[in-house]
């Protein structure tokens, strides 16, 4: 090891004697000659050098201040806090950032206040001060445009689009690097061109446009490999190359992903970048495991470990400990990989990352299945939805900052308007005082009269001040009231999770919140209930109403295997996979939702029909709305849909059914559902049948378990019966659905007496 740091010493030392040689060279005819050299010099080591280029940057400030002259001060200033900026001395670098821009204040250099401002705002944003770092960007842009310097405006657009990007205003970050971009172009500045058009890829993958990123990243690369070919600089083609493998990661082009990872890698080995070939590893591992290539995965991830065990780098080893934990399990290596995953949430835990903490406690609930471990798999499952709940919590804190984004923008443009009117004001007296000055020379009174105007005008515009200073009091206030609303209301939720328990009617509580809220279902429904009686504190059953991509409504009603936690469980995990399939999932069929769910409960549970294995899952109903057409798709599990109409001499039946009961002035119709589960069945993992027929708005549908019409009761203690169901329905359509909820409530409460609940019961019905 020592061998490999005597090179490095070496040049330091070498470069530390060049820098001094200069500042006591004595062909150096004076002092501001060698200022001039010792900040040339400091520019072409800064980047590559930065401990080096602080050296020299203090020399050349010691001879600036010793030639007293105020712009030498600035340059020396202004390079040395570059200088720590480079070597990531933040705070060091805003104080001598600072004292450049404020002598360049002082003597009015334009150009310097302005690049300072730049420079400043890199600091900020760095530090995650984004305010600060806003307010330095705006008035540098405002002076950059007074001196029409077009490569300061493209900079300073681009860190302003970074801004508005960080505060979620896509918008406007988008018009500034486009604007950006533009001015590059006309000035043919490659660099520029590249980092600007890299920016805007970022930008549009964040917003999930990967093709369009795409037709941005891959001009950035081929700017960037123009400028190694001048320069020698491969740093902008590995971030590049780089957000290209992101992309194509995103978009599930797992090879074009991997070739330009192991770009970058191969770059990264040949310059000796440890952190960065660690880094390199770790996608490659993420990206085999996303693929299934699990043998690569774990070669990629042990040699991730090793490089940044190497180094110390504990960049995101939470997240590579975590995928090594899922590989293992994967790999059937269940201890093992049990073992990594709580490894990755140690360091997360350690590091207060709640991402990574939050993504753990998911993969040991998973883990935990695998090993039917169900208690332990619930609670890492309810500390996952705390915690996940938790972290939307900072979503508040987010938009609370974006507020104050915005307030800080307003009160930047108030001030603005008020500079523009001081100034317009101060020009308005120069011109008339010279006025004033050639008329005194011709009559006094006259001159009388113009300063009795002027002194009127002073008092206008000292009025108007006024009244917008009196607006931004009430502003000020008005916005502070709203900050004291929120605060409180993030007060009150911090107080609710804090109230909350590790009993089973925590778990109530979880599973309700992942039901859709009533407010949500009002939106989509004209008229609904729910009749939902868990036979425990948490049920089996659960029901689901969402809105897909291409606005059709999604209606479900499902039995999960088991009451209690095992079917709350089953119930949790069974949204879980819907919420993902609905929202993944393109041109949405009913079967093909039901038959995508099933195996994915398969490969949840890993159920292979072995003695032993797991024989969870559920029994559903699922119906897809299309308002538009008057068409419903159904699709069932075990689990019928009844559709009930008001039949008229212009009344057709249902184009498909496969039992009808009628009175004298409605017909109930049952579509019957396919006879297999949603889980492993011994027969094969044939399709479901998808049924498509035409409805009227005045239809009444109904979606619901087994519960109801098994319950026990009666004289005779029998079940209630599908039938009796059927024809109890007929005899409430005169009635709101509210009312229809009551008696059904009443009429099994009733029929059950003394007996005990047999299983959970759901009923589901509703209008569109």
């Amino acid at each position: 090891m020592m061998k490999g740091c005597w090179f490095p010493i070496c040049a330091c030392f070498i470069l530390l004697f060049s820098t001094l040689s200069y500042s006591d060279n004595p062909l150096v005819e004076n002092d501001e000659e060698r200022l001039s050299m010792l900040l040339d010099k400091c520019e072409k080591i800064r980047a590559t050098n930065p401990d080096s280029a602080v050296i020299v940057a203090q020399q050349a400030l010691s001879i600036a201040i010793k030639i007293n002259k105020d712009l030498s001060i600035v340059q020396a200033e202004h390079l040395l806090g570059y200088c720590y900026y480079s070597r990531n001395d933040f705070d060091l670098a805003i104080t001598h950032l600072e004292k450049s821009l404020e002598i360049a204040r002082r003597n009015n250099f334009e150009e310097w206040i302005a690049s300072g401002l730049n420079r400043l705002g890199n600091v900020y944003q760095l530090k995650s001060n984004n305010l600060q770092a806003f307010d330095s960007y705006k008035e540098a842009l405002q002076i950059n445009q007074r001196l029409n310097n077009k490569h300061e405006i493209a900079r300073t657009l681009v860190n302003l689009g970074s801004i508005y990007n960080l505060f979620g205003s896509y918008q406007k970050s988008i018009e500034y690097f486009l604007e950006a971009l533009a001015i590059y172009e006309n000035l043919n500045e490659q660099e520029g061109v590249a980092w600007t058009s890299l920016s805007i890829a970022r930008l549009f993958k964040r917003l999930g446009l990967h093709e369009k990123a795409i037709q941005y990243a891959k001009p950035a690369l081929q700017k960037y490999q123009e400028i190694e070919q001048k320069t020698g600089s491969s740093n902008g083609i590995t971030l590049s190359l780089t957000e290209l493998g992101n992309i194509y990661f995103h978009l599930g082009l797992y090879d074009k992903a991997i070739e330009n990872t192991q770009t970058v890698l191969d770059i990264n080995t040949k310059k000796h970048n440890i952190q960065g070939q660690a880094a390199n590893h770790l996608s490659l591992g993420i990206i085999c495991f996303e693929k299934g290539d699990l043998n690569n995965a774990e070669i990629d991830l042990n040699r991730a470990l090793e490089l940044k065990k190497q180094v110390n780098d504990s960049l995101d080893l939470s997240m590579l400990y975590r995928y090594l934990g899922e590989t293992a399990i994967k790999k059937n290596n269940l201890q093992s990989g049990i073992k990594n995953i709580e490894k990755g949430l140690s360091i997360a835990n350690k590091h207060h990352l709640l991402s990574d903490i939050k993504d753990s406690y998911l993969s040991l609930s998973k883990a935990q299945i695998k090993s039917k471990n169900y208690p332990k798999a619930l609670e890492f499952q309810m500390l996952y939805s705390a915690l996940k709940d938790s972290i939307n919590s900072s979503e508040i804190a987010r938009l609370e900052m974006q507020y104050d984004f915005d307030k800080r923008e307003k009160e930047q443009e108030i001030i603005t308007k008020q500079r523009d009117a001081v100034q317009q004001a101060k020009l308005e007296r120069q011109r008339m005082f010279t006025i004033f000055t050639a008329i005194a020379l011709v009559l006094t009174i006259m001159l009388t009269s113009v300063i009795f105007y002027y002194y009127r005008e002073k008092k206008k515009t000292n009025q108007v001040l006024l009244v917008q200073k009196n607006e931004i009091e009430k502003q000020k206030q008005e916005i502070e009231n709203q900050r004291d609303i929120a605060t409180r209301q993030r007060d009150q939720i911090a107080d609710q999770q804090r109230l909350i328990t590790d009993s089973i009617r925590y778990a109530s509580r979880i599973q309700s919140a992942v039901f859709p809220r009533e407010s949500t279902i009002e939106g989509f429904l004209k008229e609904y209930f729910i009749l939902y009686k868990p036979k425990n504190i948490v049920s089996g059953d659960f029901y689901w109403v969402s809105e897909l991509h291409d606005g059709r409504l999604v209606v479900a009603a499902a039995d999960c295997t088991g009451h209690g936690v095992p079917g709350a469980f089953m119930s949790m995990l069974s949204i879980t996979l819907l919420k993902e399939l609905t929202a993944t999932m393109h041109d949405v069929v009913a079967g093909d939702i039901l038959f995508k769910l099933r195996s994915l409960i398969i490969s949840s549970l890993s159920q292979t029909g072995k003695e032993g294995d797991s024989v969870d899952g559920l029994d559903m109903s699922i119906a897809i709305i299309d308002r538009k057409t008057s068409t419903l798709e159904y699709a069932g599990a075990f689990m019928p849909i009844l559709i009930c109409r008001k039949m008229t001499k212009e009344t057709q039946p249902l184009e498909y059914f496969d039992d009808q009961v009628s009175s004298e002035s409605y017909s109930i119709f049952e579509i019957r559902a396919n006879k297999m589960p949603i889980g492993y069945y011994v027969i094969g993992e044939k399709p479901f049948t998808t049924h498509r027929i035409t409805i009227a708005n005045t239809d009444t549908i109904y979606l619901m378990t087994d519960g109801y019409c098994d319950q026990f009761g009666g004289a005779n203690n029998t079940k209630f019966l599908l039938a009796n169901f059927k024809k109890l329905l007929l005899n409430l359509q005169h009635m709101t659905l509210q009312e229809q909820k009551k008696v059904l409530k009443q009429t099994i409460e009733t029929y059950q007496g003394g007996q005990k609940q047999v299983d959970d019961i759901l009923v589901l019905g509703f209008r569109v």
